[in-house]
């Protein structure tokens, strides 16, 4: 994924809060402290959409699904399954 320079104009009190978080060293640029915000903005936005009863839910789900497996491993079991019903035809 490419990256794109947006400009945007900050009030000076958030101006503050992005050089305050650089210099803490909680982040290394004002693009990694932008990034962090929009990061958890969405997340918020995700998560805004379930009741907590729909999120026990999910996670107990989550739980019962078993013990968790590497991704390489996951994507392994998948290319063997389809090359058993499809054949070698990746």
């Amino acid at each position: 994924m490419g990256a794109e320079t947006i400009r945007v104009t900050l009030s000076d009190d958030m101006r503050d809060i992005v050089e305050d978080a650089m210099s803490s060293g909680d982040f290394k640029s004002a693009e990694d402290v932008v990034s962090a915000a929009l990061t958890q903005w969405q997340a918020e936005r995700l998560l805004a959409n379930f009741t907590p009863e729909e999120l026990d839910a999910l996670i107990q789900e989550g739980l019962d699904s078993g013990d968790p497996i590497d991704g390489e491993e996951a994507f392994r079991r998948i290319r063997a399954q389809f090359e058993r019903e499809f054949g070698d035809k990746l």
